[in-house]
């Protein structure tokens, strides 16, 4: 028998934002490649790269704080941000 109503795992869940925020990002900055990078003692951080790096505004971005990283991209003008 199973259990339809069963709850994921914390592991799944852990597993899968990263994977499914990775995918919004690239869906809403179009401009810009993302990662999940580690960085020795800092840990894991997000990392916004700038497809093409000739264009003007932000190249880089790298932070820990989703939020932050959303408000660098979504301030650019210009940047390929789906609007």
């Amino acid at each position: 028998m199973t259990d339809h109503g069963a709850q994921p795992s914390l592991e799944t869940i852990q597993a899968e934002s990263p994977a499914r925020e990775l995918d919004r990002l690239a869906t809403a900055y179009p401009a810009f490649r993302f990662s999940l990078d580690f960085f020795g003692r800092r840990g894991t951080l997000w990392v916004a790269r700038r497809i093409n790096g000739l264009n003007s505004g932000v190249h880089t971005v790298i932070t820990a704080d989703l939020a932050e990283l959303h408000a660098v991209l979504a301030s650019q003008e210009g940047t390929g941000h789906a609007r």
